[in-house]
């Protein structure tokens, strides 16, 4: 009796759910692209692996917190006269706690009173899977459409197609644009980093989960997108983007400090970045440098296997991750292949936009001792998410797990704290300036002529 009370108790809450996203989410639809390998975007196959989730977008913290469905305020109801029906009978069970003939009776109930248009076809289906979603309240577990889904699979083999920014969920809704890729369609557009958008071509986006949002604005080369933004405390305006081929290097290198200091850029966590920085990391420590810096700012994270791999690249032995569940097993990730950092002396660059794999691999370096930590604190992002294809190409992306550091430290919600805090400030990007890079190349300098 106890566990029918619950379960019925469970779908009372499953159908408010259900039918006030069919309501409010009927002006939404998940749409085409955003052209980064965002904090959000992280399977590699369609097939269900474990892979971490990217962020989108790429962020400070998730102070916002969910953003869920709200409700419409309460209004005067016409009392019918009669009864609409007999009530059903309840088909829940344990196995399947969704009562099909209550929903169904409810739904056409809608089609009957509701002034207003109702979704169509599968998006009744898509809308229902995504209002279960939205109430378990985990912003990374998310349902994406077929198309959607094609989008984020092809991330993780390194092609993307958008606007060519990283984003994150906005506080009161939207989504922040957290980092823009210079000569890039947003860019290009006079979009600026802070604009938070609020509507893409017409279509509110305050109320949707970050990965639909990401799909809305996404969209293949040449097309059009419309994106209503606010930008501090002017009047929201639209902004025209022409989407492109986003061409971003997953490595940079460069030499600072009069020829002394190496640096290194990773831009993602893609199938293609372990071998790419091992070929960049070889090169780079061959002119033997008095130091190396390695560029985690605005990676949003993406493959745990890439994470861990190259995470032994600067970590000699020892675990790289922990991942645990709710029931408290854990899989203990240990590093793999060469470490190639030897004693050159390192200084790991992170800010709010470092998520994820990139937290993975900053943990694994502060927790080793091999490398410091500089910057500002990062994303955040410590949640394993299992990407299951669903039968029709949809993808139901589910949170399985939490990840920790070798030593035991949650990365999940608190992120990881810069041994040497330096921050960057809008006036120092607007005048070019880089002082996290600069306190990096002096730490080293100063490391070596002691």
């Amino acid at each position: 009796m106890k566990q029918n009370s619950t379960s019925v108790g469970f779908l009372s809450i499953f159908l408010v759910v259900v039918l006030a996203s069919i309501l409010t989410l009927s002006a939404f639809g998940v749409g085409l692209s955003i052209g980064s390998s965002n904090a959000a975007a992280l399977a590699a196959a369609p097939a269900p692996t474990r892979a971490p989730e990217s962020m989108q977008s790429a962020p400070q913290q998730e102070r916002g917190g969910i953003l869920g469905l709200v409700s419409p305020p309460a209004t005067a109801e016409r009392i019918p006269a009669e009864p609409t029906a007999a009530p059903a009978k309840d088909t829940a069970s344990d196995d399947n706690p969704l009562d099909e003939k209550l929903f169904l009776e409810a739904w056409r109930l809608l089609k009957t009173q509701f002034y207003g248009d109702l979704p169509q076809g599968k998006e009744v289906t898509y809308d229902a899977i995504r209002g279960l979603v939205e109430r378990l309240g985990d912003q990374h577990t998310a349902f994406i459409d077929p198309k959607g889904a094609a989008l984020f699979n092809s991330d993780m083999e390194g092609s993307f197609e958008g606007i060519g920014a990283q984003v994150e969920l906005a506080e009161g809704g939207g989504v922040r644009l957290k980092y823009l890729y210079a000569d890039q369609p947003a860019a290009k557009a006079g979009l600026q980093a802070g604009d938070v958008v609020l509507a893409v071509d017409g279509k509110d986006i305050t109320k949707v989960t970050l990965l639909e949002a990401i799909s809305m604005i996404r969209g293949p080369r040449n097309s059009k997108v419309v994106l209503n933004i606010r930008r501090d405390d002017e009047k929201p305006f639209d902004v025209t983007v022409v989407r492109d081929r986003i061409e971003i290097p997953v490595v940079e290198s460069k030499t600072l400090g009069d020829g002394k200091i190496e640096y290194i850029s990773l831009r993602d966590f893609s199938t293609l970045a372990p071998n790419r920085l091992a070929e960049a990391v070889n090169q780079a420590l061959a002119k033997k440098p008095k130091g190396l810096i390695l560029d985690l700012r605005g990676n949003p994270g993406g493959l745990l296997d890439a994470s861990v791999r190259i995470g032994s690249y600067f970590v000699p032995k020892g675990p790289i991750v922990i991942e645990r569940k709710k029931d408290g097993s854990e899989t203990v990730f240990e590093r793999q292949g060469r470490y190639l950092l030897g004693d050159t002396p390192l200084v790991v660059l992170v800010n709010g936009g470092s998520a994820s794999a990139s937290e993975i691999v900053a943990g694994a370096i502060q927790d080793a001792g091999t490398g410091v930590l500089m910057g500002e604190k990062t994303y955040g992002k410590g949640s394993v998410q299992l990407p299951n294809s669903l039968s029709d190409g949809s993808q139901l992306r589910v949170t399985i797990a939490h990840w920790f550091t070798p030593k035991n430290r949650g990365i999940h919600g608190s992120g990881l704290e810069p041994d040497i805090k330096v921050e960057l400030t809008k006036e120092d990007v607007a005048a070019k300036r880089d002082p996290q890079q600069d306190r990096a190349v002096q730490y080293l300098l100063d490391k070596v002529s002691k």
